[in-house]
């Protein structure tokens, strides 16, 4: 490559539309986010800064979403964030698990029962009783096992989050690919279909 390439790649990158760099900056706030939360526990000093990029993050989130509408990936995962905000939002900025989901697991016998009420290290669960759980419906409580990561307990709001993060990287490939945006494509299609003519009354 030589220096005149290098100038018009820039060129074009400087041309990409703000959406698929505010999509890829969407997914890097999910991974920083997810990183902030579990790496501060409730009782550290920086406690307020865990809380904080939590509200933060969230309201960022829903931002990007209008301005990613264009993106279907945009609001999907708009939507698994927010499932998730609830429980959070209701335990102090962590996700809450039921011990019981723990226990039945089998997975993590390194938690046992002196660990409820406390975080789990390096995680953003907190570990209460069935009962305490608010919002169980919308907590962590689904056990997975996946190929090279190993088990896990997931929320209904990951799965739809990790589901817009792929469905996201699906998107970009396709726009880089074909130049436009399948939402974009498809509504096109749809305006360009001839409407069905109507017979006189």
């Amino acid at each position: 490559m030589n220096a005149n390439d290098a100038v018009w790649g820039l060129a074009g990158v400087r041309r990409l539309p703000r959406e698929p760099l505010a999509l890829l900056g969407a997914i890097a706030l999910f991974l920083l986010q997810d990183l902030a939360i579990s790496r501060i526990g409730p009782e550290s000093d920086a406690a307020w800064l865990r809380a904080a990029a939590f509200f933060v993050a969230t309201l960022l989130f829903v931002a990007l979403a209008l301005v990613l509408r264009r993106y279907a990936a945009a609001w999907v995962v708009a939507a698994g964030i927010l499932m998730n905000f609830i429980p959070m939002a209701a335990h102090g900025g962590l996700m809450p698990i039921a011990y019981e989901v723990i226990e039945a697991s089998g997975a993590f016998p390194e938690i046992t029962e002196d660990t409820i009420g406390s975080q789990v290290e390096n995680s953003k669960d907190i570990v209460l009783r069935r009962g305490d759980v608010r919002f169980y419906a919308l907590s962590d409580r689904f056990f997975v096992t996946v190929p090279g990561y190993g088990p896990n307990i997931y929320s209904l709001g990951d799965f739809v989050a990790f589901g817009g993060v792929a469905l996201g990287v699906g998107e970009l490939a396709f726009y880089a690919v074909t130049g436009r945006l399948p939402l974009a494509l498809l509504a096109g299609t749809l305006r360009r279909r001839p409407r069905p003519a109507t017979s006189p009354g």
